[in-house]
């Protein structure tokens, strides 16, 4: 399934020569308008929309009907019983990445710090403005980015100029945008398609934005259904009244890896296998309270009368040697549990996440047992936080950009340090004995950076500098000879 999911994947790789190529068919006919509303007509989400279904615990074993052949013909059996019990394996191993992840607020540093006595550089001005515009709205949309790339591959993040005047941003469902790429190797976009539903007087329809570097064209669906343009093509915003374009398409690929596949298509398999053994056991135990009777010699009239003394008298009457027995199915339980603790096993290795409910390391684990715990989920978080970057690296483009027309001052995006703080259990006390042995071999600042109970290394060095200059030494003190 994954293998062919790739393969699907590689076929949706559109450039630009693929939308110059359908629009010169059949002798150059078809409109460009024609040309969007086939791209939407084949733009799949399944795959997406399946990694999302099962974030919601909507797994595949909610439709499950129970069959049986009678007479050739497969029918469904209405009177079996039929629990279908999904378990959201795909938001516990997703909540762990994002938490692991960007649970913790990235941190913007400036390459080239000032001294005490110089004024900030423009890297540290850079750096003030990045953190005043994005603030903690950015905390929160990074933690949505992480978990919607992990379930659908990838996910959008647009920014853009509001009407003000002022620089802003929105995150873009991955199933309502369609990238056209400069080339296969999915480098830099040449374009790029947004649609979504409007209500029109009552009526919901297709509105399509199409972006290029310099302009955005809007389509609307008609009455009739048919995709129209609607106004002429648009620069990107307007600045002091002035038409402005990025010169790129703004629109940023926050990818979950470069294959653009969400994690579940790594485990589903298993999920589903672990479902679908639960809804087994669970019917088992539900079909062994109905006890299958055989009846010898039964002296009454039919099965109904066999039911009622049964249910009514809790005896029954049989003739001669008769006799009346019941026939229970023995439930091989080890199995089926040492099963499942297999499946639960490997649905975390190849998942690759954090089984916290491990015993291999007691109660009290070291540093070192604690980061082998997190070795894969580590290993996971690492090829989305490289995809990560790079996509900050470009929204910081933007923000310069922006800059550049709103304080007519040129930053470098590139001279920003980009740091991914991530969350991980720790041995409290082994790093705090281990920040005390480190003085005097490592700086003040760097120690205090390092332990667990410091959130702001810079203003706890504050607290720290403030408390040295009010410390008195009594001993000083008193050995000060008097004053004649």
């Amino acid at each position: 399934m994954l293998y062919e999911l790739i393969d699907d994947l590689l076929k949706m790789k559109l450039t630009q020569n693929d939308i110059t190529n359908m629009l010169i068919e059949n002798n150059g006919t078809p409109t460009m308008a024609e040309v969007i509303e086939d791209l939407i007509e084949s733009h799949d989400t399944s795959h997406m929309q399946t990694g999302v279904d099962y974030y919601h615990n909507r797994n595949d074993i909610r439709d499950r009907l129970i069959k049986y052949w009678k007479d050739g013909e497969e029918k469904t059996d209405e009177t079996a019983a039929n629990n279908r019990l999904p378990h959201n394996w795909q938001k516990l191993l997703v909540d762990q990445k994002a938490n692991y992840l960007v649970g913790k607020p990235i941190t913007f540093n400036a390459s080239e710090n000032s001294t005490e006595d110089e004024d900030p550089t423009y890297d540290e001005q850079f750096v003030e403005k990045v953190n005043g515009l994005l603030a903690e709205q950015f905390d929160d949309d990074i933690w949505e980015l992480t978990k919607n790339a992990s379930n659908k591959g990838v996910e959008w993040l647009h920014p853009y100029i509001r009407t003000e005047g002022d620089f802003d941003y929105v995150v873009i469902d991955a199933m309502e945008f369609i990238p056209i790429w400069e080339t296969s190797k999915q480098k830099e976009l040449s374009a790029g398609l947004r649609y979504y539903i409007l209500n029109v007087n009552g009526e919901d329809r297709i509105k399509v934005e199409y972006w290029t570097r310099d302009t955005v064209t809007y389509y609307l669906e008609s009455e009739n259904g048919v995709l129209e343009q609607d106004g002429e093509e648009e620069p990107h915003f307007k600045y002091n009244g002035e038409p402005q374009s990025w010169g790129k398409v703004p629109f940023i690929p926050f990818k979950n890896n470069e294959e653009m596949i969400g994690d579940l298509w790594q485990y589903k398999e298993l999920v589903d296998s672990y479902d679908r053994n639960m809804s087994d056991l669970d019917n088992n135990l539900e079909d062994i309270q109905d006890a299958v009777w055989v009846l010898k010699n039964y002296a009454g009239q039919s099965l109904q009368e066999f039911n009622d003394n049964l249910r009514y008298f809790k005896a029954l009457k049989v003739d001669g040697e008769g006799d009346a027995k019941t026939i229970t199915v023995d439930i091989p339980v080890e199995a089926k549990k040492e099963f499942l603790n297999r499946t639960e096993e490997n649905i975390y290795t190849f998942g690759q996440g954090v089984n916290t409910k491990t015993d291999k390391f007691g109660n009290n684990p070291t540093g070192v047992a604690l980061k082998f715990m997190y070795a894969l989920l580590d290993l996971k978080a690492d090829k989305t936080e490289r995809k990560f970057k790079r996509a900050i690296r470009k929204f910081l483009w933007f923000i310069a950009e922006y800059l550049r027309y709103a304080e007519k001052k040129e930053f470098d995006y590139k001279a920003v340090q980009i740091t991914f703080n991530k969350s991980m259990l720790i041995n409290e006390s082994e790093k705090i004995d281990s920040v005390q042995k480190s003085k005097g071999i490592i700086s003040d600042e760097t120690a205090v950076s390092n332990h667990p109970w410091v959130d702001d290394p810079a203003e706890e060095l504050n607290r720290l500098k403030t408390q040295r200059e009010d410390y008195v030494d009594l001993d000083s003190a008193n050995n000060e000879p008097d004053e004649e």
